[in-house]
Formats: structure tokens, sequence, C-alpha cells
């Protein structure tokens, strides 16, 4: 069976998703389409809207195997994002990749990848734009540069993994509003959070099940975060990931007047640090993931959806390199997945833990 992997969020899965889906069976020929999807949070920096469980179900609606990118490199930067996603598909024996790209010309950007990986463009810390000539630079813009890292980490990881470019369909992927059947995640996620209509930009599962959960943001998980910035030390702090260059004073500063989220992020933020950069710190914070920690070998996933064509392929895959359930005895393989699940689960109230849901199926 071929199979074509996604690498994704699904933060919510909407109609956009279910295009890409549909293409990327499409163009590959693929009989099987495999998402590796983020879990409880996301490379942005945020909690989830609703559980890696009920997302995967959402996924159901195009894909056929769904599988969550270990909680590390889902929270990670773009390189690191897009490393564990390409671990994650060389371990399921992906044939293919399909990814977005605003114009996803396969040669324009393997020149663009090639200086990405020219150490001495690199070593003069030149920027993504000025590595680029007049004629090329657009293909460093941030919707580019993620399909690029996964075309160098393709390189490095699996080579022989077919990529496949998708073209953005327009511009509603960057709107934070809700202008017509096809708009963003961003979008999405603010019209449902205030209890407006999304019905028409998501397939109808997607949207049955965003009006029976309780939708999650940053705000809810301020009272824990506050909690654990004002009981740690600053040598605590200083060992979380990426607390770099005293932000751990900046934090504990900070923390003690902040009376939400929303105004924590506006004392802390500078021009040095973008929203995102520093989101992602604090997701760092919350589930206490250390300097030591990083970059955990992709060994093995937890298969979190599937339908038939999807439990077929599975069949054909060593046993080792896929969960259908956590246990005690691989527990330790997924031991920041569990956290990150019981964090959301406390804000949420969910009962879906790694350990009492298992694999949703869909015939």
């Amino acid at each position: 069976m071929k199979s074509v992997a996604i690498i994704s969020e699904y933060n919510p899965f909407h109609n956009g998703h279910a295009y890409q889906a549909e293409l990327a069976r499409e163009q590959t020929g693929a009989d099987v389409v495999i998402a590796i999807m983020s879990g409880q949070f996301t490379q942005r920096g945020e909690p989830a809207i609703v559980n890696k469980f009920i997302r995967a179900e959402m996924a159901l609606s195009a894909c056929d195997l769904i599988v969550e990118l270990p909680q590390f490199y889902a929270l990670s930067y773009a390189n690191d994002f897009a490393s564990g996603g390409i671990q994650a598909a060389k371990l399921l024996r992906a044939d293919a990749l399909s990814f977005g790209a605003e114009e996803p010309d396969i040669d324009k950007l393997t020149a663009a990848v090639d200086l990405l990986t020219e150490p001495s463009a690199v070593d003069r810390g030149k920027s993504y734009a000025m590595m680029m000539g007049e004629e090329q630079r657009d293909y460093f813009s941030p919707n580019n540069i993620l399909a690029m890292q996964y075309m160098k980490a393709a390189r490095q990881i699996n080579p022989g993994l077919q990529l496949v470019p998708v073209q953005r369909i327009d511009s509603s992927y960057h709107d934070t509003e809700i202008n017509g059947r096809i708009a963003s995640a961003t979008a999405i996620r603010r019209a449902a959070l205030q209890h407006e209509d999304v019905t028409r930009t998501v397939p109808s599962w997607t949207g049955r099940l965003l009006l029976s959960e309780q939708l999650l943001q940053w705000e809810q998980f301020f009272e824990i975060l506050k909690y654990r910035l004002l009981t740690s030390s600053t040598d605590e702090l200083r060992a979380i990931y990426m607390m770099t260059e005293g932000l751990e004073n900046l934090l504990k500063k900070h923390i003690v007047e902040a009376a939400t989220f929303s105004d924590f992020m506006s004392r802390i933020k500078t021009k040095r640090y973008t929203y995102t950069r520093l989101q992602r710190l604090l997701c760092y914070v919350l589930l206490n993931i250390k300097t030591s920690e990083r970059y955990p070998e992709v060994s093995a996933v937890r298969v979190l959806a599937m339908n038939d064509k999807g439990r077929r392929y599975l069949k054909t895959l060593p046993g080792e390199h896929y969960y259908t359930m956590t246990n005690k005895k691989n527990a330790p393989l997924f031991h920041l997945e569990i956290k990150a699940t019981r964090l959301h689960n406390l804000i949420s109230g969910s009962g879906m833990t790694d350990f009492n849901t298992p694999v949703i199926y869909r015939s």
C-alpha cells in the first residue's frame, strides 16, 4: 500500500485541511493518507483548542491513519518541528510527504534549501531573506520556511521520501476573520471561542465536535503558570529549555502584578522576542521541559485514530514502531505526552487519558 504523510496540527481540522488531504492522495496515487498530528500543545506555543483524541477523530473526515507527533517536537521551532515529523514519517514508512507552500516551485524551494544548509551563509549570521537574491527572496517568507525545513530534514533523515508541495488555496490562509468556506485555523479558533458559527468552514463532524467540547485557550492556564513562576527559583527556571539571556528574571519580575495571561504577555513582550517565542517558553515552563530533555529520539509513535485502510496499513509495519495504547511498559516512551494530556485535562475536565482512550476507529 502506498502512503502519503501530512505533518499537521489540525487545530481544528477544517475544509482547507480536507482539501490538502484529498489533493495529496490524488497527486501521489496513495492508498493511505497518514496525518502526523500535534498533541495537546502546538507549535505556536498554545494549548490545543480541544484535546488530541477529539482532533484525531475530526481528521478521519479525510485521513486514514492519525498518529501523534511527539510533544517535544510539536512544541518546537520550525527546524525541530520538521525533524520530528520526518522521523515519524520514516518510522511509518511513508512513501511521500505533502506540505503547504506559498508558491510551491520545487526547484526554487530546493535552491533555497541549498542556501539554508550552506555553512558560510549561516556562519555570517545572514537572515533567510539575505541569503537569497532579489528574484528568490519571496521564498523565504514565513510560510515557506517550514516547507523548506521539511525538505532539509528529509535530506538528512529520509532522502528517499517523495516531496509534494501543495499550493495554498488563497489568501484566507492568513486571515484572522472568517470570510468564506476556506478560513485559517486561527480565524476558526477565534470565532469558535466567541461562540460564533463556524460550520461553513469545517467538515460537519468537526462542527458537531466543536459545539460539544470544552474549548481551551491560554487564559485558562494562567493561574497554573503563575503558580509555577512564583514558586520556582531562578535557578530552577534557568534549567528550563530555551530559558536564555536572563529571561527567568524577566518572567519573575512581571508575573507578580500580572492579572491575566494577555496582561502578562504585554509586560514581557519586547522587540527581541516574538509572542510565539515567549509562548513556547511558557509552555516549557508549564510542562517543566528542561534543557537536559532536548532532542529525544523518535523511536515509536502513538496511534490516535484510523479507519479500515489505516488498520490494514498498520499491519504492514514493524510493531515496535507504533503503539495503539499506552500502558506501564511503554509509558516511558510517551512520558511528555502523558504529562501534557494530564495538564490539558486539568483545565478541560476531560476524562480521556493516554491510558484509558483506545484508538478511535471508524470503518
